[in-house]
């Protein structure tokens, strides 16, 4: 580049680069603390350099890393390491202010560190102190409608790779990137991980993942660049993942490998990747199933679903694992009407959303093509049972016989009765608590994997009943040990038999819950299960009010002794797990000790 004068303009340690659509380049000259406006010949004909402005803080060094400029004129700058957001001009080149900065979230332990450290506040722990702030912008792109698209800096404290690092911008600066979930509901791109799922391992170290450079195409994906796998991560516009390529985990010198993959560029249908260790620009071009899968799901977002539906069966020809062309096949045979085959396909892709308008569809038939047959069959079922229960009442018949479990079936109705009895006249059986609690194990177990496809997100060969025993049989169990040992210590009067009863008993309307709920979810829809859900709540406060009337009744105590009780069983529990835990460590450390001295000694 060259001044007005004719000199060579040196520009060494530039970050950022922008050409215009009439040709104007712009450059972020980084290390010099500007940009250079220059034509398409490098001939300078400006130079930005920091805002004389009371908008721009004092303290925020001005180096420039990434610049861009929408239709209309309005420039968006990146500073190096800056966390106010970027930097917004006007088409006439005036400084508006920082545009779409991150907030700093605070969680309520945060809040009463804060109030505390306030209230205790001194000089010295003043000095201490540590100030949380946003993380910085580290890439922005614009897409075909002039939104902004941002790439957040990896916070090191976060535990999840990729959490949130891709946002899009509204005018006013708020995230309006959204996921659509399978069941409907919308999740915010501030909770969504980008990449993947663990932290990797890269020469000898566990090293995150991190986002750091992004872009858009013509069809408005975006192409996500992680710096240490040397992945690119293509999403559309609603957070699906299409698909991902690249890669990078040793210094291998391969074609489509990195070393150290730091910025990425889209160029038509070609995404060029630049690698700053190997000093080169890998450009990756589109496969003819690419092609297919961007047209497909191109059309889908813009609800031609039809017109997808050839693209998504080719796709899925080629490709049975993609979630997204079951997807696409589910709600194009929906539009047709086809309701057996859109289930079909729904199940496979989960989508949720589309099962259940496609459900409706084929319930409402069955009703409507059977309704007399269902009338028929409901009026003789109730009215068959209203017949028996007068006749039953006339007679005065028996049904259960066994007072053991007469007493154990009327605690839903009768709570205080029936535990009186259990405490005063021995009416409590081990053997039917013991029945209960593999009743409430079984039930937890079928909730899981035998529950409609609506009700539940288990895949069946993952699933593991050893943790379902864990916390059913073994909570339960854990409760009756820690709550008797801890109410003899306050002179309760419950032995361990009889809290073990106390306990499995009150479970009784919950058991039976979960089995009615299995049943029903094969039939109802999902706004019908979230009235289940809602009913299934109330159910968990009887549980806990009846096992409230239990434990007072097995101990003899009154309600604040009770519940002083129940607060130190529970943190017993959690002391009693803690130490199972540690002592379950301590004896893998110890076998794998002795399983490599055994190995050595094998080998000599």
């Amino acid at each position: 580049m060259k001044d007005e004068a004719g000199e060579d303009i040196a520009f060494e340690g530039a970050l950022g680069i922008f050409v215009d659509h009439d040709k104007t380049i712009y450059v972020c000259d980084t290390d010099n603390f500007r940009v250079l406006i220059a034509d398409q010949n490098g001939n300078v004909s400006d130079v930005w350099e920091q805002p004389d402005s009371n908008l721009y803080p004092d303290d925020l060094l001005y180096q420039p890393s990434k610049i861009t400029i929408t239709e209309k004129g309005y420039t968006y700058i990146l500073i190096l390491g800056g966390y106010y957001g970027a930097l917004l001009y006007s088409p006439e080149h005036e400084f508006l202010g920082f545009y779409g900065s991150h907030t700093v979230t605070a969680s309520a332990l945060d809040t009463l560190t804060y109030l505390w450290n306030r209230l205790t506040q001194t000089d010295a722990k003043k000095a201490a102190s540590a100030k949380k702030l946003p993380f910085s912008f580290v890439d922005l792109c614009l897409d075909s409608e002039d939104y902004v698209l941002t790439c957040t800096e990896a916070s090191p404290d976060d535990p999840d790779n990729g959490t949130g690092q891709i946002r899009k911008l509204s005018p006013t600066g708020e995230n309006i990137m959204f996921k659509r979930q399978t069941d409907g509901s919308s999740l915010s791109a501030d909770s969504i991980n980008f990449v993947e799922q663990k932290v990797v391992e890269k020469f000898g170290k566990l090293r995150k993942q991190n986002i750091v450079s992004l872009d858009v195409d013509e069809n408005d994906f975006i192409y996500a660049l992680d710096s240490q796998k040397g992945l690119v991560y293509v999403y559309d516009d609603e957070c699906n993942l299409l698909c991902g390529f690249g890669g990078g985990y040793d210094n291998a010198k391969r074609i489509g490998i990195f070393d150290s993959a730091v910025a990425l560029c889209i160029c038509g249908t070609d995404v060029l990747v630049f690698d700053n260790d190997n000093k080169c620009i890998t450009v990756f071009e589109r496969t003819e199933y690419g092609n297919l899968l961007v047209q497909a799901q191109s059309a889908y977002l813009d609800g031609e679903y039809l017109t997808a539906k050839p693209l998504w069966e080719e796709i899925n020809r080629r490709n049975k694992s993609c979630q997204l062309a079951y997807r696409g096949l589910a709600i194009a045979y929906l539009s047709e009407g086809k309701y057996e085959k859109a289930l079909e396909y729904a199940k496979n892709g989960l989508d949720y959303t589309v099962y259940d308008l496609a459900w409706k569809a084929v319930r409402n038939k069955f009703i409507l093509n059977n309704f007399v047959w269902i009338f028929l069959v409901v009026v003789a079922l109730v009215g068959g049972l209203i017949a028996f229960v007068i006749i039953a009442k006339k007679k005065h018949l028996v049904l259960i016989k066994n007072e053991y479990v007469k007493t154990a079936l009327s605690l839903p109705t009768h709570p205080f009765k029936s535990f009186e009895e259990i405490k005063t006249k021995n009416k409590g059986s081990v053997i039917i608590a013991l029945v209960i609690l593999l009743l409430y194990y079984l039930a937890n177990v079928l909730q899981a994997v035998g529950s409609g496809f609506l009700a539940t997100n288990v895949v069946v060969h993952r699933y593991n009943t050893g943790y379902t025993l864990l916390k059913t049989v073994g909570i339960v169990l854990l409760w009756t040990v820690c709550n008797w040992l801890i109410s003899s210590s306050f002179e309760g009067k419950g032995r361990f038999k009889d809290v073990l009863i106390a306990t499995t008993y009150s479970l009784l309307p919950y058991v039976a819950f979960i089995y009615i709920k299995v049943i029903l979810s094969h039939v109802l829809s999902l706004s019908g299960l979230r009235i289940l859900d809602a009913i299934g709540t109330v159910v968990l406060i009887v549980t806990f009010y009846i096992l409230c009337i239990a434990i007072m009744s097995a101990h003899e105590f009154d309600f604040f002794r009770f519940l002083l009780t129940a607060f130190v069983s529970v943190l017993f529990m959690i002391l009693v797990a803690f130490v199972i835990f540690v002592v379950i460590i301590l004896l893998q450390q110890v076998g794998n000790f002795f399983t490599s001295v055994f190995t050595e000694i094998l080998y000599r």
